[in-house]
C-alpha cells in the first residue's frame, strides 16, 4: 500500500495538539486529538499514539487472527493506552484531566479494521463514494441520533465540538470497532475534525483522484483546510491501497 500523512496546527491555533504516527511494516495507523479546553492537549495526544506504538511493538497484532479476535486487541490496546495516559497525568500538576481523541486502523490483507475513541474520523472512499466509517462521540451526534436535532443544525450547534468520549480524564473510552473488506482501488482517510470541519467530501474526493502520490494527496488535504478557513489543527493520514509494486 502507499501512504502519505501530514499534520499542522492551522492558521488560527498557536500550537499543535495533534499527533499522528504511522508504523508502516505492521500496517497500523494512528491519530490523536488533544481535547480543547483540557490541560496538556498536545502531550496527551502524542502519548497517546506512542503508547499505543508500544503497545502494538510489544504485542504484534499480526499474531492475532480472526475480527473478534483483533477488537479484543483493540479494547485491550485502549485500555493500556488510558491507563498510562493517566499514570503520566498524575506527573506534573499541569498534566492532570489531559485528554485526548484516538483513532486507528490496522490492515489485514484485504479487511480494514478500524478502532475510535472521540470524534477523530475514519473515511473509505469507494467508486467515487466517500463514506465516514468511524461513529463521533459527540453530544451533537448523540442529538442526531435520537432526532433531536438535523444533522444540519448539528453543523452550527454551539456545542459541536463536545466530545462524550476521550483516553485520558478517567473518561468512558471502550472503543467503537469496525471491519470492512477493500479492494485494490480503495482509498482510506484517517482525519481530525480540522480536516473534516473545513474540507467537504467532494473536496476530499476530488483531491484523491488528482493525486497519485498518498504524501501529496496529504499536503493537498492540509493545504485546502488551511485555504477553506483553518480554524482548528489539521491532521491526515492518507493510504491507498494499491501495492507500491504496481506503481512501476
Amino acid at each position: 500500500m502507499r501512504v502519505g500523512y501530514l499534520t499542522d496546527k492551522g492558521m488560527k491555533r498557536p500550537k499543535n495538539e495533534d499527533a499522528v504516527k504511522v508504523l508502516k511494516d505492521s500496517r497500523f495507523f494512528m491519530l490523536a486529538d488533544g481535547v480543547g479546553g483540557n490541560k496538556s492537549g498536545e502531550i496527551a495526544s502524542t502519548a497517546a499514539v506512542d503508547f499505543l506504538a508500544d503497545y502494538v511493538y510489544n504485542n504484534p497484532i499480526e499474531l492475532v487472527e480472526g475480527s473478534e479476535a483483533i477488537f479484543t486487541y483493540f479494547e485491550n490496546a485502549v485500555n493500556f493506552v488510558n491507563e498510562s495516559i493517566l499514570q503520566l497525568s498524575n506527573t506534573k500538576p499541569e498534566y492532570v484531566g489531559m485528554a485526548t481523541t484516538l483513532v486507528f486502523a490496522y490492515v489485514d490483507h484485504k479487511i480494514l479494521y478500524v478502532g475510535n475513541v472521540g470524534d477523530s474520523r475514519v473515511y473509505f472512499l469507494h467508486k467515487d463514494e466517500v463514506h465516514q466509517i468511524t461513529d463521533d462521540h459527540t453530544y451533537v451526534n448523540d442529538l442526531v441520533k435520537m432526532g433531536a436535532i438535523t444533522r444540519t443544525e448539528a453543523d452550527h450547534h454551539y456545542k459541536k465540538n463536545v466530545i462524550t468520549r476521550a483516553i485520558g480524564g478517567n473518561a468512558y473510552n471502550n472503543p467503537d470497532c469496525f471491519n470492512i473488506y477493500m479492494e485494490p482501488s480503495d482509498r482510506v482517510l484517517i482525519c481530525s475534525d480540522g480536516l473534516y470541519e473545513e474540507v467537504s467530501d467532494s473536496e476530499i474526493l476530488d483531491i484523491f483522484n488528482e493525486s497519485s502520490d498518498m504524501q501529496d494527496c496529504a499536503e493537498r488535504m492540509v493545504e485546502r483546510a488551511n485555504l477553506n478557513g483553518g480554524n482548528d489543527n489539521i491532521s491526515v493520514i492518507c493510504i491507498d491501497m494499491l501495492e507500491e509494486s504496481n506503481e512501476q
